[in-house]
């Protein structure tokens, strides 16, 4: 069955369908921020159904034109379709170099649970069934649209065009010498996998790395240190992030070893800030998700001078990052079927080195 990269999913533009209204939602979670050039931030999550996976999930996509103070209704909405078998989930915003906003998401094949039961969970191979449905389908397809014009008053997204395997999470990078990277990796492999353009997006190869620590789920991200090394990080669940290093521009890789870093097997988010920090967000815990913290490196990620923690809380996770001037623009969600909170907040390299806590504002609470 290929259906999940055979046609994308629905795209509904400005639905008044009340099916997907804020407050009947039961689940929502794994947010993402981008900005445009003029200053408007879109948000990103997905929702619906009463857990994740679930096959009446779907992608959504608001903006602010306030700096995060009010927000839209839902401008795209990418439901997954039982008539077809596809689940749709994750959707990553990504504003590019040249101010294009790109929507990333990720489909699934699905079917029917057996009545038997469902083949045994493992690591590494983490399948699930519910609500009558099984979710087996450890290849993935990467889907991808792009709009030229995300300040207008109506943005005007092209078609949706399939990027390929894997499962993308976390932004891309864009290398020194113009080389896009795509962190679109394979929980089929032991190695860390990804896509590489150098046409500026307009074709990708597949590509392998290291060996990976052990992880369900890669979420792998990076950054360019300043002699041109690639440093990545991945999710594990050994209570740190795996690092891997790249020195010939992502051909080949270390394999993966532990960081050093505290994290307690979930997302993170690491970039270098447009001062030349190294910015990093992660749950600073080697259990549990809590603990949300920003650090700044001055020294290309050897160390991190500087930690600020702006929510102490359990249950947040997935922070996604954009910047725009000076201002560091962070989402994150809490308690995906429980307050069902979708954060945001606004702060700069300076509240952190000083410690200072920002307002946090919740986007969107069902």
């Amino acid at each position: 069955m290929n259906n999940a990269k055979e046609k994308a999913c629905e795209i509904l533009y400005k639905t008044a369908d009340e099916k997907y209204t804020e407050k009947i939602r039961q689940f929502q979670g794994c947010p993402t921020v981008a900005v445009t050039p003029k200053g408007r931030i879109y948000l990103g999550w997905y929702s619906g159904g009463t857990r994740e996976p679930h096959m009446e999930n779907y992608n959504l996509l608001v903006y602010s034109d306030d700096q995060g103070n009010t927000w839209s209704k839902p401008l795209l909405i990418i439901p997954s379709s039982k008539e077809r078998l596809v689940h749709a989930l994750d959707i990553q915003l990504w504003s590019d170099p040249n101010g294009i906003l790109h929507v990333f998401w990720v489909q699934n094949d699905t079917k029917p649970a057996p009545p038997e039961g469902i083949p045994e969970r493992t690591p590494e191979r983490p399948i699930v069934a519910h609500d009558g449905y099984l979710f087996d389908d450890m290849i993935h397809a990467c889907w991808e649209m792009t709009c030229e014009n995300p300040d207008d008053e109506k943005p005007i997204f092209s078609e949706p065009r399939y990027l390929g395997g894997g499962f993308l999470r976390c932004k891309p990078l864009v290398l020194k010498n113009g080389t896009l990277v795509l962190f679109n990796y394979d929980q089929t492999k032991d190695r860390y996998g990804y896509s590489i353009s150098k046409d500026g997006g307009k074709t990708y190869e597949r590509h392998y790395g290291g060996k990976k620590l052990s992880t369900p789920f890669d979420e792998t991200m990076a950054y360019q240190r300043a002699d041109g090394s690639v440093r990545m990080l991945a999710r594990t669940h050994l209570g740190e992030l795996a690092e891997s290093v790249s020195f010939d521009n992502c051909e080949s890789w270390t394999d993966g070893q532990l960081s050093g870093i505290d994290s307690p097997n979930t997302r993170f988010f690491v970039a270098r800030t447009p001062s030349g920090r190294i910015l990093l967000v992660n749950n600073d815990d080697r259990e549990e998700r809590k603990n949300m913290t920003l650090y700044l490196s001055e020294d290309e990620g050897a160390t991190w001078k500087y930690q600020c923690c702006i929510d102490a809380r359990s249950k947040i996770s997935y922070p996604d990052v954009d910047f725009y001037g000076d201002q560091i623009y962070l989402t994150y969600d809490r308690e995906r079927t429980g307050a069902k909170e979708i954060l945001f907040t606004a702060l700069t390299e300076e509240d952190i080195v000083a410690g200072r806590i920002p307002e946090l504002r919740i986007v969107s609470k069902p």
